[in-house]
């Protein structure tokens, strides 16, 4: 598509504007001092911004994109189509050489669509942003090598809530969660009462990745890389996950912790004292009235962790090179305070629950004074945000969905012994990480 360009003066006029890193003070700033931008097209242009967004968080999407169109002063629009079946959507056009020139979906997403992706690690080049800015350990779920194929939108983690009705009824102090998985249990054996049909425990075998979170507290990444590079499973032998099977299948034995796939429906129904889930589950909690408290994970015997799943915008190759400057510029929107102190992405996470991937929203006083985020965030950005394997291991999806059942529940439904299922399960962890070796 060819454009006219205006000139290095006329462009410079354009792109001057009162934005600076979200969470800092508005200042006014050319936001290309930080790089070059090259020529910039002054014809409108239109990028394709797909998503799967399809709930509350997609309708507060679509008035940020319609705020995006209406203000920026590039001529940019962004043409925004939410689905909710995303991954066939994508499958077909990529197949037909069509598709998005933007797209919005999950890190793990860059080794199935990995070839229809650019490169974005210019993006600190060519707009304000500053990588820096960037809590590394999220830039790094979203990278291979030396290439940046996704810049980061939303954090989602695990958490765990308790009741603190139900903490108060059994002398706990309602105000603090449990820090360790000692204490969980010690917590747990309080609250239960049967006569109530209350348990003080939720975890729930049929929740991959509510037992993915869990078990990786204690015996860390189930998937590694070795000397050589190559992906090695950590599951024979695991005591951290030994003792997290043996703790599991001892609350379930105790009538602690039922045994059941609907934990959440169990939590919303004040039937539970403590569960892990995501920050959706706040929703179901505020529409039941409980009165429930949020804190991160216990801290178990693989020590301090952030495990998490994070939701970032790709350019792909459908994209040309002012089309893709063109989703630069929405990225750089979405990551910048304007004159007024807003910012996309803090709004995003305040207005969701989701922690921030910004240092500077981190920093920000209207984050500091939200106790509800503040509970989600771990401080301590340096710490590893990788969920159950390593984040570049590109077999994520098959663990969770083929392994992780396998771990739990010949121990919880067969009496198995813990250590001879993650010996017999070994195996096909090897066949798995083999495939990428």
């Amino acid at each position: 598509m060819k454009k006219r360009l205006i000139s290095a003066l006329l462009m410079s006029a354009m792109i001057v504007s009162s934005m600076t890193a979200c969470g800092g003070a508005s200042t006014s700033s050319n936001t290309s001092s930080s790089g070059d931008t090259g020529e910039e097209s002054a014809d409108a242009i239109t990028i394709k911004f797909w998503n799967g967004f399809t709930g509350s968080d997609g309708d507060e999407l679509v008035e940020l994109v319609d705020k995006f169109n209406s203000e920026n002063e590039y001529g940019i629009t962004v043409d925004m189509d939410i689905s909710s079946s995303l991954d066939e959507q994508l499958s077909s056009a990529f197949a037909a050489g069509e598709g998005p020139e933007l797209v919005l979906f999950s890190s793990a997403s860059r080794f199935t669509y990995g070839d229809y992706l650019q490169d974005m690690s210019d993006i600190f080049d060519k707009t304000s942003l500053n990588k820096d800015d960037f809590i590394q350990s999220y830039l790094d779920y979203c990278s291979e090598d030396d290439n940046l194929y996704l810049v980061p939108m939303e954090i989602v983690g695990f958490y765990l809530y308790w009741n603190k009705d139900l903490f108060e009824e059994a002398g706990l102090d309602p105000e603090k969660g449990p820090t360790t998985w000692d204490e969980y249990v010690e917590y747990a054996q309080a609250i239960t009462d049967s006569s109530k049909n209350v348990y003080g425990s939720g975890l729930c075998y049929g929740y991959n990745y509510q037992m993915a979170h869990t078990i990786q507290r204690f015996g860390g990444l189930a998937v590694t890389q070795d000397s050589s590079g190559n992906w090695v499973a950590n599951l024979a032998g695991n005591e951290g996950y030994e003792k997290f099977l043996t703790t599991y299948k001892s609350l379930v034995d105790s009538g602690d912790n039922p045994l059941t796939d609907d934990t959440d429906s169990m939590m919303t129904a004040g039937q539970l004292g403590m569960t892990i889930n995501g920050p959706w589950l706040t929703s179901g909690m505020d529409t039941a009235g409980i009165n429930y408290g949020i804190t991160t994970i216990p801290t178990g015997d693989a020590g301090e962790m952030t495990s998490a799943e994070v939701i970032g915008m790709a350019v792909t190759t459908a994209a040309d090179e002012d089309e893709k400057l063109a989703c630069y510029r929405f990225i750089e929107w979405w990551n910048t305070q304007d004159a007024n102190g807003d910012c996309p992405a803090e709004t995003w996470s305040l207005d969701f629950g989701y922690p921030t991937y910004l240092n500077s929203v981190l920093n920000s006083d209207a984050y500091q004074a939200n106790e509800k985020v503040m509970s989600m965030t771990n401080t301590n950005t340096d710490v590893s945000a990788d969920f159950i394997v390593d984040s570049s291991f590109p077999g994520i999806g098959t663990f969770i969905s083929d392994i992780i059942p396998e771990m739990t529940q010949p121990v919880l439904f067969d009496g198995e012994d813990p250590a001879d299922v993650l010996n017999e399960l070994q195996s096909e962890a090897d066949d798995l990480v083999a495939q990428y070796n």
